[in-house]
């Protein structure tokens, strides 16, 4: 019977780290951020495109693009930079914003499908009409609440022209821009959009 105190005390030990690894996933996942662009009516280019923010943290906006690739093979990059901003709190308030604050469950209208692609070729001065357009690939760059690296969210929607124009998800989730690899990413479509004047300054993303 001698062996029975060291075997509890090993079941108890295995028990706790278990907890204890249960406690650290939860925190992480609470902690992580996690941020859609949601295509919100079928295949309508018309349909609003939204970035919702379902991370449990608040996240502050620093910058949306749209990447419009041409079925020429060109690629056109624009600030997405009039956008509705609407939290859990406040539903009726509307205000047109190029950055800010979004709270767990808020989302930013983006505009549609259509408005956004206009947009960006109207700003770069090509005549080109909606069938010209191949693939919309939207980012965001953001500021995660526990930590002071820039995170950010991209996803790709493809556009078909067999009988009127539709818009599709090129994949099913957004891509999560979070991860050591990815910080530079972001980082350069931050600079791309603030021009910061010390370049060499990297400390926010290492």
């Amino acid at each position: 019977m001698d062996y029975i105190g060291p075997v509890s005390s090993a079941v108890m030990a295995i028990i706790w780290l278990v907890y204890l690894q249960l406690i650290l996933s939860q925190y992480r996942r609470n902690n992580r951020p996690y941020l859609i662009f949601h295509h919100a009516q079928n295949e309508n280019p018309d349909a609003l495109c939204l970035l919702v923010n379902m991370g449990e943290r608040p996240v502050h906006v620093v910058c949306v693009q749209a990447v419009i690739k041409m079925v020429s093979g060109e690629e056109h990059k624009l600030a997405v930079t009039e956008f509705e901003r609407i939290n859990v709190t406040e539903q009726d308030v509307q205000q047109t914003l190029r950055q800010g604050p979004l709270l767990n469950g808020g989302y930013l209208i983006l505009g549609t499908f259509r408005d956004i692609i206009e947009k960006t070729q109207n700003e770069i001065g090509l005549n080109a009409s909606l069938e010209d357009v191949e693939c919309l690939e939207l980012r965001a760059a953001v500021i995660h609440a526990p930590s002071k690296h820039p995170v950010g969210a991209k996803r790709a929607f493809v556009l078909k022209h067999n009988t009127g124009t539709c818009v599709y998800p090129k994949d099913i989730n957004t891509r999560q821009m979070v991860k050591r690899k990815d910080k530079q990413e972001v980082a350069q479509w931050i600079e791309s959009e603030l021009h910061p004047r010390d370049n060499n300054d990297k400390s926010s993303v290492e």
